[in-house]
């Protein structure tokens, strides 16, 4: 039966059995009165726009044990509550204290920052964050927006992006993923109801403030961006499951994920009808590792009861495949998801600290097939009850008990991610005595948690609001405003893109290899920060078979196929074939033997320094300078031992018999380090990996050596695999 109220209700968006802390004085014990505003229907549900500017603002009070809610019908102020019983959140560390400036940075943003804003969403997409939708905060009128926001991770700046094609209606409360590196997919949320027919024209003449807001109305929608070409586009679906806003969302990728060379020329037309849903390639133009399908879990109706369903949409073949029963009341306000692309569901829980779960045994591997997804809830904010759910290919749900000594508060609104065998999570963290934005990590092989502390007072001051994990940075980004308060932020659900922190996650031991966690993406190397045209697009710190490792080993060791010698400092000389180095090496290394031959000295050596100030009986008849620049044009100088100095035109191609005759390439490659270094260094040209830690090749003089030479020889991953290696 149809329910019929006043214009002044709105839907809440906050849990039904928990409350942001409130003073007791400020507390009013009076009764909440009962919804309001819901226009309920069989096709949809719909909910009054609440003007004032506390919409959104009201705090619904504890009621442990009940499983519904009454939406309130006032408003009221929201504070600092009597101190809740807490979990050990640990002690904070004075060498952190110390070196907080270090692994914690806060930066003012530049360009046309979004407006602060209510229900938006942010997606971290390569290096940049992308900001869509939400409410703008407003005293006389409230309004939801379909713009979309960029911010440049790198350059802090942000810019209003002028997008087309089939833009979602205005809406908030939604989800937005990222897929791939290229798009964005757009779910759910809630959006101003179509005005009525004779309507229409009214409606485009403008209304006042004092004017009736417009119905809104779940949505159960899909829209997908492109970046490249700023074009929506909406994805029609049939037996789209129920709408629902305030709901977490996550791309899987499985056994079919797209990672080959050509990824990004790939999958870009619709397919034909199947009789079998999970068959085909995506229905638009995909870039990077892709994914497979969507899982949206959870959420609320108009009527803010909780949805306990896990829908599933197949990015390939476009259509809804499944929605399954939860049986937990999962939400935005309460929980975070987050996929596993490294670890499977069997093992964890079953390592140690000492391992990676690719070093544990793979007998009870039943999740091969496909990835996992992580549900981490966090319910009851004044006795906090935590639960961690796996959500296996098959949409079983595996319940995984955390353990160790201290444990996470209630977080509220927590966002998070998955990175180097570690769940990290953020969120707001509010008691009596404490109010401020929290971040912790769970290790996944122990189930253990420890509180991620970035020193000093960063978090405790300002209103931070909006955390999402930066993973080929291995940097947690958090959003807000250093100036405002964190308890008036709360209370309206004002996110603030003003300013950013940037906490270093490397700084607490958790650092991934974006080359091996992401290999087909279009992240750039550290150390090879320049365009690597002609590079072999499979190596550079990408993750070969064991097959090819061996085979890279054994082409190491074959002097038959060898047709030039490093030389070590010591004097030692080790064969390559430069026609492999030249694939794995790249630009600086071809640069390296065409400059070789335009020196004109009839000596076989070329010489490798990292400055002209060398030891004189170090010096050959060719002395190659690295140049701090990052581009290779005009990129280094070739000195003769007379002095002389030639400029050249860099030619960064690989050599060939036409471009660069046999006969006139340098036979030899003085290299200033050690033998073992240069072995190492060839290991990984050679196999696209550092020796393991137990080899006499992986120490840490070693490793520090690579460190050292691998921005100014400009070698492709090498960085970031040595880092790495470090870590374990």
């Amino acid at each position: 039966m149809s329910r019929h109220t006043s214009n002044t209700s709105r839907p809440s968006i906050i849990d039904p059995n928990t409350s942001a802390p409130s003073p007791p004085q400020l507390c009013s014990n009076g009764s909440q009165g009962p919804s309001s505003g819901y226009n309920r229907s069989m096709n949809n549900s719909q909910s009054s726009l609440f003007r004032s500017n506390t919409y959104d603002s009201v705090s619904v009070r504890e009621a442990p044990g009940s499983a519904t809610r009454t939406p309130p019908s006032g408003v009221q102020s929201v504070g600092p509550s009597p101190p809740a019983p807490q979990t050990a959140t640990g002690t904070p560390n004075n060498t952190t204290n110390n070196l907080s400036g270090l692994v914690c940075n806060v930066h003012r943003t530049t360009g046309r920052e979004p407006s602060p804003l209510v229900g938006a969403t942010t997606t971290v997409l390569g290096d940049k964050v992308y900001v869509f939708g939400g409410r703008k905060l407003s005293r006389t009128r409230p309004q939801l927006t379909s713009n979309l926001y960029e911010l440049d991770l790198i350059r802090r700046h942000w810019t209003k992006l002028e997008t087309k094609g089939d833009v979602p209606p205005p809406r908030y409360f939604h989800s937005v993923c990222a897929l791939g590196d290229t798009k964005l997919v757009c779910y759910g949320g809630m959006s101003p109801a179509p005005p009525p027919s004779g309507q229409a024209a009214l409606s485009q003449q403008g209304n006042s403030p004092q004017d009736p807001q417009p119905e809104v109305v779940v949505m159960s929608d899909i829209h997908i961006y492109d970046v490249g070409t700023q074009t929506w586009t909406n994805v029609p679906c049939a037996d789209a499951p129920q709408g629902r806003y305030a709901h977490c969302a996550a791309i899987l990728p499985s056994s079919a994920v797209f990672s080959s060379v050509s990824a990004p020329m790939s999958a870009i037309s619709h397919n034909a009808s199947s009789s079998n849903p999970n068959q085909g390639s995506i229905g638009v133009s995909l870039d990077g590792s892709g994914g497979a399908e969507m899982v949206v879990v959870g959420g609320q109706d108009s009527a803010n009861h909780y949805i306990e369903q896990v829908s599933v949409f197949n990015l390939r073949s476009l259509k809804w495949t499944a929605t399954n029963s939860l049986g937990k009341s999962c939400g935005a306000y309460r929980s975070v998801v987050a996929p596993l692309t490294s670890a499977t569901a069997s093992k964890i829980g079953m390592g140690d600290r000492k391992h990676s779960f690719s070093d544990l045994d793979d007998a009870s591997d039943e999740t091969s097939s496909g990835s996992c997804m992580l549900i981490y809830s966090n319910y009851n904010f004044l006795d906090v009850k935590l639960e961690l759910q796996v959500r296996l290919p098959d949409g079983t749900l595996s319940e995984k008990p955390m353990r160790g000594p201290v444990s996470p508060p209630g977080l509220r609104f927590p966002n998070g991610g998955v990175i180097d065998n570690h769940f990290v999570v953020s969120g707001t963290y509010m008691t009596s005595s404490k109010q401020e934005y929290a971040l912790w990590a769970l290790d996944l092989r122990t189930l253990a948690w420890s509180r991620i502390d970035a020193g000093g007072s960063t978090f405790s001051n300002g209103s931070w609001n909006r955390g999402v994990l930066w993973n080929r940075r291995n940097t947690f980004v958090i959003l807000g405003n250093r100036k405002r308060s964190l308890v008036e932020d709360y209370n309206h659900r004002r996110v603030n893109f003003s300013n950013i922190c940037m906490v270093e996650l490397e700084a607490f031991g958790l650092y991934e290899n974006p080359r091996q966690t992401s290999p087909t993406s279009s992240y750039t190397s550290f150390s090879a920060p320049s365009p690597t045209a002609n590079v072999s697009l499979v190596a550079g710190g990408r993750q070969f078979s064991r097959a090819a490792e061996e085979l890279g080993q054994m082409a190491l060791g074959l002097r038959e196929i060898a047709d030039m010698d490093f030389l070590a400092i010591g004097g030692e000389r080790i064969p390559v074939n430069s026609r492999l180095i030249a694939r794995r090496w790249g630009p600086y290394f071809n640069q390296l033997l065409r400059e070789a031959v335009t020196s004109r000295d009839g000596m076989d050596t070329a010489t490798l320094r990292s400055s002209a100030a060398s030891h004189p009986s170090r010096n050959s008849s060719i002395t190659i300078t690295p140049s701090i620049s990052t581009t290779y044009s005009a990129a280094t100088t070739i000195t003769q031992n007379n002095g002389f100095t030639i400029s050249s035109v860099t030619m960064t191609g690989t050599p060939d018999t036409r471009s660069l005759p046999p006969h006139t390439r340098p036979r030899t490659l003085f290299l200033p380090h050690t033998h073992l270094t240069l072995r190492t260094l060839l290991h990984y040209l050679y196999t696209s990996s550092i020796p393991p830690s137990s080899s006499p090749l992986c120490t840490p003089q070693i490793l520090c050596s690579l460190l050292q030479l691998a921005r100014p020889y400009r070698i492709d991953g090498l960085l970031e695999a040595t880092i790495e290696r470090l870590h374990e």
